[in-house]
């Protein structure tokens, strides 16, 4: 397991799977649409059938549950990455690398 900083993220986001094992109602006031949501109290039962071609990147509000996630998973084989800095990370990056504007990083760094 190693930690995965969102602008690197970012360069090619097709190359990971990414995981956000945030709540349901976290899930629902922001999310990044690439994410497959699945929470960290349902991770070990829903894990298995997900694809194997990626590595899998899993990703909380700020990167302490995802990094626990990617404890939880060591075990199972598959490469992993914690998402550094979680959705407020990838946000931000989001916002530097010109992707979302000042106004759209405000409107979710405010749900989040």
């Amino acid at each position: 397991m190693k930690n995965l900083e969102p602008a690197q993220y970012l360069q090619s986001p097709g190359n990971y799977l990414l995981i956000d094992v945030r709540s349901d109602m976290e899930w629902d006031a922001a999310h990044d649409d690439s994410a497959v949501h699945i929470p960290l109290t349902e991770l070990l039962e829903k894990v298995a059938p997900l694809p194997k071609d990626k590595p899998l990147t899993l990703i909380c509000r700020t990167g302490g549950r995802s990094l626990r996630a990617c404890q939880m998973l060591e075990s199972s084989g598959r490469n992993l990455f914690n998402l550094a800095g979680g959705m407020r990370g990838l946000v931000e990056a989001k916002k530097n690398k010109g992707i979302i504007s000042e106004q759209e990083f405000e409107q979710m760094m405010a749900k989040l």
